[in-house]
C-alpha cells in the first residue's frame, strides 16, 4: 500500500516523466534504466509489440527485443502526442498517447541503413513501486529509488494511409 501524499496532477506529471524516461533511455542505449523501468516480475509483466514476434511477451522477451531494436537504430528520435493518464489509484496508472519515431536501422553485416520510421497507438499501464531493490540494480550500479514502472505495454502500429481516389465529378446539365 502507498504511504505518499502527492496529488493526482503530480502523480500524473511523475508518470509521463516515467514514459519520457523510457524512451530517452532507449534513445541513448541506456538498457539498465530502460530495464528498470519495467516491473522485475516474469509472471506479472507483458507486453504486445507493433513488430514481430506478434505474441504476448515476457519481460525478459521485452527487453530482449528491445534491446536488439534500439542496438540497431542510429539517431533514434520520438515525438509522443495525445497523452492521456488515467490513476486508477495512488498506485496504478494508465497512459494512452500516440508514438512516432524515426531513425536508421543499420545493418552491420551489410554495411547499409534503411530509414526506420513508425507511428503507433501506445498503452502503457504503470505501477507504484515502493522497494528500493530490483533485479536490475546491477545493470545500472545503485539501487533503484520508489518510482512508476511498466506492468504491461501495447504497440499498435496506425494502420498505412492510403490515397483516396479522386472522384470524377459529374457535368452539371443546364
Amino acid at each position: 500500500m502507498s504511504t505518499h501524499q502527492w496529488t493526482k496532477e503530480q502523480l500524473r506529471r511523475q508518470v509521463k516523466n516515467a514514459i519520457y524516461r523510457v524512451f530517452d533511455a532507449a534513445k541513448n542505449r541506456d538498457f539498465g534504466v530502460l530495464a528498470a523501468m519495467h516491473y522485475p516480475d516474469e509472471e506479472l509483466f507483458s507486453k504486445f509489440d507493433d513488430s514481430s514476434p506478434y505474441k504476448r511477451q515476457s519481460l525478459k522477451q521485452a527487453l530482449m527485443h528491445e534491446e536488439l531494436t534500439y542496438s540497431n537504430i542510429t539517431d533514434f528520435n520520438y515525438k509522443i502526442e495525445e497523452l492521456k493518464i488515467e490513476l486508477l489509484g495512488e498506485s496504478v496508472a494508465l497512459a494512452t498517447f500516440h508514438l512516432e519515431t524515426g531513425g536508421l536501422f543499420v545493418n552491420d553485416y551489410r554495411f547499409e541503413g534503411s530509414p526506420a520510421r513508425s507511428k503507433a497507438r501506445v498503452s502503457m499501464v504503470f505501477l507504484w513501486k515502493e522497494d528500493e531493490t530490483t533485479d536490475f540494480s546491477a545493470l545500472i550500479d545503485r539501487p533503484v529509488p520508489p518510482q512508476w514502472v511498466i506492468v504491461h505495454e501495447h504497440f499498435s502500429r496506425f494502420p498505412e494511409e492510403r490515397p483516396q481516389p479522386e472522384r470524377k465529378r459529374k457535368a452539371s446539365s443546364a
